[in-house]
Parts: structure tokens; C-alpha cells; sequence
């Protein structure tokens, strides 16, 4: 039951890829990642996030243009020799400067309410801004001036974070600008009037350069956008698979834990009825003329093997309608030696080491999803060991080392440790073809297995945070790792996995 509605849940967040995509391609990779995080999370829409993130790079876009419009007003008289109309543009510079003073104090205002601006807001800053650059060629040569296409990149920024009616209103508005320039505007005065047409030819020439850069700029996230959301939709698509998968096994193992109740109660009546029948034998040496006579005694260790094995059946049932949420993580020190003997208990035949190191015995974990990870390598590996007809109870056994490592994979908590425990046997190994399957999907065993208690146990360490990783031992074998987050370890979960118990 508690599983469905996560499922149902993720849905929406694929919905969303798209948008945020288009948000990547202009502001940077992390607002689709921050904008499908908060949907996913708070059930916001991501356009809000989007406008917001929107609205700031706007702001920072307009700061760099403004550099750009004072280093050209200081220098490009003494330097092209061309005499701007000095009053108008510095005028348009403090009007432009104080408009995007005033936008940050709106960025600031919304930030603290977290609320985003609307479409319209946003329509209304490019337009200012294409206003803005009108003026500035209307001072400067109107249509004659090189750089009147900048209307262009303009209007792509629009096209990428306004709705279609809203981005043809804006290619109308610059048209109209347009228009008028043809018409209407300040002609530039020179030095050398003779040189107009090479002024005119190199500024085309870095109108090209600055337009090609752009567009391939814009080309090039737009394609490494369009890649991570392709990639993020087939992490949500196999996300959903696998809960899907658990959830199917989660059914399936609680109506078989419902069904096999039944049939344990009446194999324990009957097995607890011969042991005591083989105890009375026993003491008698033999003789009687009932059940209990020299060839049910001769039993009497396999029963109560029997009977214990069936009472310890009965006891992972009961776990299983167990609420786990209100199992409180335990100090592994506490737990490992209880977690080995219960375990031995379902493995009579088998040998296990479990060690803790001192740091690692101090902290505290969820005992019911750790327990049934490390149980389920614990199987794997006592069946490998034995497949190759090592004694069990010999040297080597199976080791269970629970440490502290360093994690180096480059995370956001990289430097933070994490929780390893490493589960070592002296088995048949498994190929790296197979090795890179595990846990992904049910892979069938040459031991038997069908493959789906790793397939779960990779499910839970997910859920955890955390990962399962197989490598060759360099003594033979096999070592399985589980790496949790201290965090995520002493999470206690918030739906049970009634699929497996330890």
C-alpha cells in the first residue's frame, strides 16, 4: 500500500522535464534539476521556479550590457574615432541602471515570499529591454547601425522562457522598432566620414562574431539540454519500473505470507509431536510399541532441527506484519552479534565472522532494511562458498566487516564518511558481464537463484541513499559492499518492504 502512491507520485516529475530542460538551456544546468526537486517535493509547478530563475538571469544578463554600454561611451571616441551623442546615452545608461536596481529589489522581495514572477512580468522586462536597445539605436545610426540585429538574440532568450503569444507579441514590438529605425533616428557623426564604409563593414564583421558565438553558445546548451533530459527521463522511466517491480513483489510476498501461515502451524504441531514422540524413545532405549521407538529416536537431532527452522519461519512471518516505522535504529555494536546468531540460525551449516570496527560500532542504523541487505548477500554468499564444496564450517568463513570509509565519487557529501559493510566469500565469483546486471534486474544464479533477493536489496539500499557494489576477492570469490550514508543509515524507513525479512 505504501509504495502505490510513491509510484503515482513520480509521475509528475517526468511531466516536468521538459520545461525545466528549456530553463538549462538559457540559465544553466541546475534549474531543471532544482525546478523537478521542487515539484517533485512541495507540488509547485515549475514555471514559478523557472520565472524566478528567469527573472534573476535577466537582471545579471542587463548588469553585463550596461558594462559593456560604459565602456563604449567612454572609449569609443578615442578609440574608432566615431562621436557618440553623449547626454542621450548617459541618460539611457542611469534610466537603464535604475531600472535593474529596481529589479533586484524585486528579485529580493520574492525571494523572501518565495513566490515567482508571472509570465507578464517577465514579458514586460524584455520589452523594457528591447525599449532600451530602440534608444540606443536611435542615437546611433538606427538601421544603419551594425548591430541592430541584437534584436535577434533577444528575442531567442524570449522564445526560451515566455509562452509563443506572449514571444510573437515581443517579434511584433521589434519589428515595429524596427520599422521605425528605418525611418527615424540620429545618424553617427565621424572623424573621417570617408571611413563610413569601413566602420560599417567591421562592425558587421563583429556583429557576425558576436551573433555567431551566441547562437552556437545557445545551439550547444540547447543540445546538452536536450541530452540530460533524454537521460533524466530514462532514470524517471526505470525508477518507476523498479517500484513497480517491488511494489508487484511487495503484493506478492505479503498474500504468500498470508497462505503459508496455515500450512507452518500445521508442519509445527506435527514436527513438535514426532520430536516429543522421539524423546520418549530415546529415554526408553528403544523400547515401546509406540511412534517413539529406536528408529524415530535415531531422528530426534533432525527434528528438532526441524522444529526449529519451522519456529524460526513463524518468527519472520510475524516480522513481516511488523510496523517498522516505529523501530528505533540500533547502535550496530548492539545489533551485529544479535543479527549473526539469527542469521546462523536459518545457516546451521554455515560459518560467519561479523566485525565492527570501533567508530563504526558507535553509530546507529535502521535495523530493518540493513538487516535485510546484509541477509540476502549473507544467502548469496554461503551458496557460492558451498557450490565450490568448501566445508562450511571451516576456515575460511564468511566475513561481515562493518567500517567507515571515505567516500570519493565526487558527491555533493564527499567528504563526509559512509557506512561499509562488506560481505567477503571464497566462492565461485561471478563474471563482470553478470557482476554489472546485479541488482538492475532478477539475473537467474548457476546456484539456483532466480536473482530477485539482490534485485530488492539494491531497491532498499536506494531507498537508503545508498548503493551495492560487487568486486572480485583477490583470494577468490566474491566481496559484496553496501555503502550508506550515516544520514540515510539511521533513517528508519517509512514503508516497510514486506518482500524480505532477516
Amino acid at each position: 500500500m505504501g509504495r502505490a502512491p510513491r509510484v503515482r507520485a513520480s509521475i509528475p516529475v517526468i511531466k516536468n522535464l521538459l520545461p525545466s530542460s528549456i530553463a538549462t538551456w538559457i540559465f544553466g544546468p541546475g534549474v531543471a534539476t532544482a525546478a523537478a526537486t521542487e515539484a517533485a517535493t512541495n507540488g509547485a509547478a515549475v514555471p514559478e521556479g523557472h520565472g524566478l530563475v528567469s527573472l534573476r538571469r535577466l537582471s545579471r544578463l542587463r548588469w553585463a550590457l550596461l558594462a559593456g554600454q560604459a565602456l563604449l561611451l567612454f572609449s569609443c571616441e578615442s578609440v574608432a574615432g566615431i562621436i557618440l551623442p553623449f547626454q542621450p546615452l548617459l541618460l539611457l545608461f542611469v534610466l537603464q541602471t535604475a531600472f535593474n536596481l529596481l529589479t533586484t529589489l524585486r528579485l529580493r522581495g520574492l525571494a523572501a515570499r518565495r513566490s515567482a514572477p508571472a509570465d507578464g512580468e517577465l514579458m514586460a522586462q524584455m520589452m523594457v529591454d528591447l525599449t532600451a536597445l530602440s534608444a540606443i539605436l536611435f542615437f546611433t545610426g538606427g538601421a544603419t547601425n551594425p548591430f541592430v540585429s541584437f534584436y535577434l538574440p533577444g528575442l531567442a532568450i524570449a522564445a526560451a522562457i515566455l509562452p509563443w503569444r506572449l514571444v510573437a507579441a515581443l517579434a511584433l514590438y521589434a519589428l515595429a522598432c524596427y520599422s521605425l529605425l528605418l525611418l527615424e533616428y540620429v545618424p553617427l557623426n565621424l572623424h573621417n566620414p570617408d571611413n563610413a564604409v569601413n566602420y560599417h563593414l567591421a562592425g558587421m564583421w563583429l556583429n557576425f562574431v558576436a551573433s555567431a558565438v551566441m547562437i552556437a553558445f545557445f545551439v550547444a546548451r540547447l543540445s546538452g539540454v536536450l541530452r540530460q533530459r533524454d537521460a533524466e527521463l530514462n532514470l524517471a522511466r526505470e525508477q518507476l519500473l523498479r517500484e513497480a517491480r517491488v511494489e508487484a513483489l511487495n503484493n506478492q510476498a505479503a498474500a504468500v505470507a498470508h497462505e503459508i501461515g496455515t500450512p507452518l502451524a500445521t508442519l509445527a504441531v506435527i514436527a513438535g509431536e514426532l520430536r516429543a514422540d522421539a524423546d520418549d524413545g530415546a529415554g526408553e532405549g528403544g523400547r515401546g510399541g509406540g511412534r517413539g521407538e529406536t528408529a524415530i529416536a535415531a531422528y530426534l537431532q533432525d527434528l528438532r532441527t526441524m522444529e526449529q527452522q519451522l519456529d524460526l519461519c513463524r518468527s519472520i512471518l510475524a516480522r513481516l506484519r511488523e510496523d517498522h516505522a516505529t523501530l528505533a535504529p540500533q547502535p550496530i555494536g548492539t545489533w551485529l552479534a544479535a543479527f549473526a546468531e539469527r542469521w546462523q540460525l536459518r545457516h546451521p551449516q554455515a560459518a560467519l565472522r561479523a566485525v565492527a570496527s570501533a567508530e563504526a560500532a558507535r553509530h546507529a542504523v535502521d535495523v530493518a532494511r540493513v538487516g535485510q541487505i546484509l541477509t540476502i548477500l549473507l544467502d548469496n554468499a554461503a551458496r557460492s562458498q558451498q557450490a565450490v564444496g568448501l566445508a562450511m564450517h571451516a576456515e575460511p568463513a564468511l566475513r561481515l566487516d562493518i567500517t567507515l570509509v571515505n567516500d570519493h565519487r565526487g558527491a555533493q557529501d564527499a567528504s563526509l564518511p559512509v557506512l561499509s559493510c562488506c560481505v567477503t566469500d571464497r566462492g565461485t565469483g561471478i563474471p563482470a558481464a553478470v557482476r554489472a546486471r546485479l541488482g538492475e534486474a532478477p539475473v537467474a544464479s548457476t546456484h539456483g537463484g532466480q536473482g530477485i533477493g539482490l534485485y530488492l536489496a539494491q531497491s532498499a539500499a536506494r531507498q537508503l541513499g545508498g548503493r551495492l557494489a560487487w568486486h572480485d576477492n583477490p583470494g577468490g570469490g566474491t566481496v559484496a559492499e553496501l555503502r550508506l550514508p550515516l544520514a540515510s543509515a539511521m533513517s528508519a524507513p517509512s514503508t516497510p518492504s514486506p518482500a524480505f525479512q532477516p
